[in-house]
């Protein structure tokens, strides 16, 4: 249970060091086969820059959910608390609008994809395997902004 708990604490960074390693390896075995056999693996390309996409959106939810996100800073610390928390509340709701719509046009985008049957360039998947990291991404980052807000909401309650 303990195991669970922490890997749902920590799931961005799990997932964070995960894609990294496999596009250091990827990155890694195209050098090597070009310089040693002359042969490219082109294909590698395309899987970094689609887990960059993954690794950009789990980055930004352990931003929000560490608080070290892009914030106003300098004007929240010259505020009394009251109006802090007030603009915590008003930060928060805007990015989760911002990563709601982003989220949205990300999902009418998979929609388009899937019905146009929009393949890859060098692997020929389905382009909407690679597009469904933007909804999802931007779901795991509002949860994790909401779960921020309700813990800060519950810790000033106390």
């Amino acid at each position: 249970m303990a195991q669970i708990r922490w890997i749902a604490e920590h799931l961005e960074e799990v997932l964070g060091a995960g894609l990294l390693a496999l596009m250091a390896s990827l990155a890694f075995a195209n050098v090597l086969t070009r310089y040693l056999f002359h042969l490219s693996l082109a294909y590698t390309e395309e899987l970094e820059v689609n887990s960059l996409v993954w690794l950009t959106l789990v980055g930004a939810s352990s931003a929000f959910r560490k608080r070290r996100h892009l914030r106003m800073v300098f004007f929240r610390e010259r505020l009394p608390l009251p109006l802090k928390n007030l603009l915590d509340l008003i930060m928060a709701g805007l990015g989760m609008a911002l990563f709601s719509l982003l989220g949205y046009l990300g999902y009418q985008q998979l929609l388009d994809e899937r019905l146009l049957e929009i393949t890859s360039e060098a692997l020929g998947l389905p382009q909407w395997l690679y597009t469904v990291a933007i909804p999802v991404g931007c779901a795991l980052v509002v949860l994790r902004i909401l779960l921020t807000v309700v813990t800060d909401i519950r810790d000033r309650g106390r």
